[in-house]
Formats: C-alpha cells, structure tokens, sequence
C-alpha cells in the first residue's frame, strides 16, 4: 500500500489537471469496471461534445439484448427490465417506456453503426464518468457496491439553502452509487459550485500556465533549489522506476510532487475521473444546470508557485520520504479519505483536519485563505433575497478544522446540520 501525506491528498485537483494535459493527445478509449473495451478499427467519436460508439461491440459488452428493425432503421435494447430504442439519424428515443430527446442522433459510418455512449449505458444501468488523466470514459455498473455516505450538512437562511458536501477528488467505483441525499441535494439545487470545473478545462491553457509557473528557465535547475539529500532522494526513486535521473531536473518541486502523488494515487487503483467533485459534474451538465467554479487552476498553481524554497522542498519531500520531514506530518494510506468518506466518519475528518497545520506557511496558503474566499461566497448565497438551493461540492478537507467552512459559518451566526 502506497503512502501519501493528508497535508498532500487535497493537492488531487491539481494533479488531475497536470495530467489532463498530458492526456490531451491521446485517442479517446472507453473502460467498463476498469478493463478497457476494444472496438477494432471502429474508433468511438466525439460529435457537438457527445461521445458515440460502435453499437454491436458496446451493447454485448454491456450485456445488452439487442434486435435491429432493417425497415424502420430502429435499434432496439433490453436487460433485466430496462430497454432502450434508437432509430438512425433521429433525435427521438425511448428510454424505459419514456420518450427522450437526444443531443446528437445515431449515425451509420461506413457499415458500423454509432449511438451515444451515456444514453445506452446509463439506460442499461451503467454509471458514466469522465477520467482525464487516461482521456477514457469510464463505465461502471451500479450493481457493484452499496454505495457510501459521504460528508454533507446543510444550512438556510433567508429563503436560501446551501448544501455543504465535503467530497474526495479521487476514488474508485466502490464509491458508487452515492446515498439518495447527496443526489437529491444535487437535484434540488439551482446550481453547483465547484474548486473547479474540471469539465471546462482548456489543455492548451493549463499547459501554458505550466510551462510559464512550474519550469525553470535560464538555465536554472532543480538542484539549485533543494538540498544534495533531496536530489538524491529523487534521484532514487527515478532510478526505482527506470527513469532518468534528470528526468525532472527543470520542474518545480510542487510539481514534481504533483506527479509523485498523481502516480500513487494511480498504483493504488483510484482515479480522478471516479472523483466525487467530476462526477456531480458531469450530472450537472447534463441536467443543464449551471456549475461556478469557486477557484482557477492557474490560481491554484500561483499560489503552489509562492511558496518558499523551503516549503516547496517539504513538500517535495513529503512525497518521497515522509518520515524525513521535521516536524512531521501524518502518513496515512492513499485510500485514507476515500475510506473515511465511504463510512461516513466525521470524526476521523475532523482529526485529519488538524494535520494540515503541520507547517504555517503551507496551512495559511492551501487551507485559511482558500477555506475563507469559499466562505465567503457561501455567505452570500445564504444573505441573497433570490431564495435560492446551491450545492457547494469541495474537498472534505476545507470543511472542519480551525478555519473549516463549517466552523467559519458557525461562528458567523448560520446554523450548520449534518444532512
């Protein structure tokens, strides 16, 4: 089992967006329960945002009962109660006896047939979310657990609520489905507020914001700003994994330690396309409902950027080698918040809450400022006369502790239910 500082795991978010842009050029792949689904010389395509795939291949996978009417150039789907019907260069559609409108119609390339990837896989009761990092559509069936709890309270005032859910960036399908409040809360709300709307993301953008805060330049290298026993430390674990020793000898540490920690996250089988804050997303879009990103990623980048060398080469090495950092923070399991967020426990949260300030410089810059600008926003839904549901969805880590979303609107008054 890898391991990863809590100070370190709610640094997901920029990590997902680093490896977004390395994803950017690969061809788009399709995964059910974690295998990849092969569809020949048949590529899936992506038309006005939606993703199509080649019918016969992704409806055996998905165990699909199907039949095609020749005359009325109809496809029709049934499993265990659900059934679907398309019909070619149509927008109508039937899902469980329900008409529905689709955003881009089934089409015939060639000999191949494509339909849209979310109506048939959802229709057949199949969980669909967006995983950046491999540039892949992950299909997931609802069947597989019982689901988790999650971290959620709830506040009114004035006519408005806001419901608070503290969410994990990473996870796996053991995290679905989530419990019947979070996705009413997400029903209700009016809109969503995010960190940041992973969805919008430009990779030519973030791949600019990389290269002008995250590189030396002028010749500058890593080992002119971190101690000969870290390069050596680095220089090991380049070596474990057969890589180059200088292979990041003109990134930043916080950089670096993005990667370190991305690829950790990935060895101990979790994702950032399963992530809780991408999946409210995707379901928010897809209800058209608006989501407001509370932060930028180059936001998030300027302010890892601002750390001192000293800061930047803790948290380096809080990557490499935990217990070398003094004073120390906690080392806990990758899967440590994705645990507690499954089982519901507040009380583990707010313990983990209080390791985040094992350095001031860092718990001032990643936690206080950052928790208190989404106070503040939240706030103001709350004293608004529009009478108004936001669902505020961000890392679980910014909700307890000394300067915690929830402690701050208790000390301003509002009153905070667990939900």
């Amino acid at each position: 089992m890898k391991k990863l500082s809590v100070a370190l795991i709610s640094l997901s978010l920029l990590t997902s967006a680093f490896s977004s842009v390395q994803a950017a050029e690969k061809a788009l792949s399709v995964g059910l329960n974690g295998e990849q689904i092969r569809f020949s010389k048949s590529a899936p395509i992506i038309e006005k945002g939606v993703t199509l795939v080649p019918m016969r291949i992704l409806l055996e996978k998905l165990g699909v009962q199907v039949k095609w009417d020749q005359a009325t150039r109809t496809v029709s789907g049934s499993k265990e109660g659900l059934s679907f019907s398309l019909k070619i260069g149509s927008t109508n559609a039937t899902a469980n006896g329900k008409a529905v409108k689709l955003d881009v119609a089934p089409k015939q390339i060639g000999n191949e047939t494509y339909v849209p990837l979310r109506f048939a896989a959802e229709t057949a009761g199949y969980q669909v979310a967006w995983n950046p990092s491999l540039h892949q559509v992950m299909l997931t069936s609802g069947k597989q657990s019982e689901g988790s709890h999650g971290f959620m309270w709830k506040v009114e005032n004035k006519g408005n609520t806001v419901y608070l859910l503290g969410t994990v960036h990473v996870a796996d399908d053991s995290m679905y489905p989530l419990r019947p409040e979070i996705e009413r809360a997400l029903n209700d709300a009016d809109d969503l507020s995010v960190e940041v709307d992973m969805s919008k993301i430009d990779p030519k953008e973030v791949q600019q914001q990389l290269m002008e805060l995250g590189f030396y330049k002028d010749g500058d290298t890593l080992s002119n700003h971190v101690s000969a026993e870290t390069y050596a430390k680095l220089k090991s674990f380049l070596n474990a994994r057969e890589m180059p020793e200088n292979s990041f000898d003109n990134l930043k540490p916080w950089v670096i330690q993005g990667q370190i920690s991305y690829s950790n996250i990935a060895d101990d089988g979790l994702e950032t396309g399963m992530g809780i804050d991408l999946y409210l997303i995707n379901k928010a879009n897809k209800a058209k409902k608006p989501v407001i990103s509370l932060e930028t990623t180059e936001g998030n980048y300027r302010l890892n950027n601002s750390y001192s060398d000293a800061l930047q080469e803790r948290i380096l090495l809080l990557a490499l080698d935990p217990k070398s950092v003094v004073p120390p923070a906690p080392d806990v399991p990758v899967d440590f918040f994705p645990k507690i967020w499954k089982e519901g426990d507040y009380n583990a949260l707010a313990e983990a809450s209080k390791s985040t300030g094992w350095d001031p410089e860092y718990y001032k810059g990643i936690m206080s400022d950052r928790n208190v600008a989404m106070f503040e926003k939240i706030k103001d839904y709350l004293n608004s006369d529009k009478k108004q549901t936001h669902l505020v969805a961000v890392g679980s880590g910014h909700m307890l502790g000394d300067k915690g979303i929830v402690p701050l609107l208790e000390q301003a008054g509002f009153k905070v239910k667990k939900h």
